[in-house]
């Protein structure tokens, strides 16, 4: 437990911090009513016009909502951006804004996770020269509604950012699946469930690890989901130890990625609708 307490103050972002970031937000996940800090990295962009610039930057933003002439927060004019949009530098092309976003958009915390947030950067006149606009390309943060109420498809420990988890590989995660909350009559009074199980460990869309195909399941007693009774199953796991037999060269496992679906797998009829992952805190291990 104390492990899971101190891993639990430090997250990896998932796939998407993998993989280059132009633009995010901070914290991860936010409050809209309250204090948060928009990122941008000019060396991510595509447009490389404004790099190494000590220029002022400002924000240049319309969703999910644009202020009209006259606002105070309005974006101003291409020539002639608003002082007030000033982004500040953190050094290294790396700048930062900070607001409460319903108040910056005066819009509705739904409306905010409905519609994100998109912006771009640019000089104070965002004119440029020959080699294009004084510009980045349009950027988009977006954003997940918390989730409230019972779910369909949960982990043990509780996701503690999105996708992520609090845990490392070497701890042990549990998998619930409900099928009171299951949508498809196909499936609502069956109870030969499974996990097809892979495990990331790189970024690539092959950089992956499975125990057998799809379809094949049920060869495989260890992704067995247990009968909990009242329509609940669960399958409990040490990552790790888990995938230790198909993992011979002891790769580095970044998530555990699964889909739910019934041992006699036929069609979509036999399969829980949605691929889950999970990612693992790095720092826990």
């Amino acid at each position: 437990m104390k492990k899971i307490l101190l891993c639990s103050l430090v997250f990896i972002f998932g796939l998407a911090k993998l993989q280059a970031q132009k633009a995010w937000a901070t914290p991860d996940p936010i409050n809209p009513n309250d204090s948060i800090t928009i990122w941008v990295d000019l060396k991510k962009c595509e447009r490389q016009q404004m790099t190494g610039t000590t220029d002022p930057i400002y924000m240049w933003t319309w969703s999910p909502k644009e202020h009209p002439k006259g606002h105070p927060l309005n974006n101003g004019t291409w020539l002639a951006s608003n002082d007030a949009l000033q982004m500040r530098s953190a050094g290294n092309d790396l700048y930062f804004y900070r607001m409460i976003p319903t108040s910056f958009y005066e819009v509705t915390a739904a409306e905010l996770y409905n519609n994100d947030i998109s912006l771009l950067l640019k000089k104070k006149d965002g004119t440029g020269t020959a080699a294009g606009e004084d510009k980045t390309e349009d950027l988009k943060i977006d954003f997940t509604p918390p989730v409230s109420g019972p779910q369909k498809v949960s982990p043990f420990p509780r996701l503690a950012k999105k996708d992520t988890l609090s845990i490392g590989a070497t701890d042990v995660l549990t998998i619930f699946y409900d099928r009171n909350l299951e949508t498809k009559d196909t499936l609502k009074n069956k109870e030969d469930f499974y996990l097809y199980l892979r495990a990331r460990t790189g970024a690539g869309l092959t950089d992956f690890i499975q125990f057998v195909p799809i379809t094949k399941v049920a060869t495989e007693p260890k992704l067995a989901m247990k009968n909990l009774g009242g329509g609940k199953f669960s399958l409990s796991m040490i990552p790790n130890k888990f995938f230790a037999s198909v993992n011979p060269t002891n790769q580095k496992i970044l998530s555990v990625q699964f889909q739910i679906v019934r041992g006699k797998i036929r069609n979509s009829n036999d399969t829980v609708d949605g691929t889950y992952e999970y990612f693992l805190n790095q720092n826990c291990e």
